[in-house]
């Protein structure tokens, strides 16, 4: 997985989520991201967007986007 393309996806969850109020699975997006990102298939990804952005993964909203992309990107 090409970092870069994490990052694209993740910006346009984040951005979504950023102009949206009440996004259907935001809460569960959330939820997913707390009890996941630990994970030995999902850390890595989040430890490279960290370093790639460098910025942490900090918010709700963050780590909604982050769920959101791997979604889309069919990580964990």
């Amino acid at each position: 997985m090409d970092i870069a393309e994490l990052n694209k996806q993740f910006e346009k969850e984040y951005e979504f989520l950023y102009t949206h109020d009440n996004v259907a699975g935001e809460d569960e997006a959330v939820a997913w991201f707390d009890a996941n990102q630990n994970r030995p298939d999902v850390k890595p990804y989040v430890i490279a967007l960290v370093k790639y952005r460098g910025d942490l993964i900090s918010s709700d909203r963050e780590a909604a986007a982050f769920a959101f992309a791997c979604e889309v990107l069919n990580i964990g």
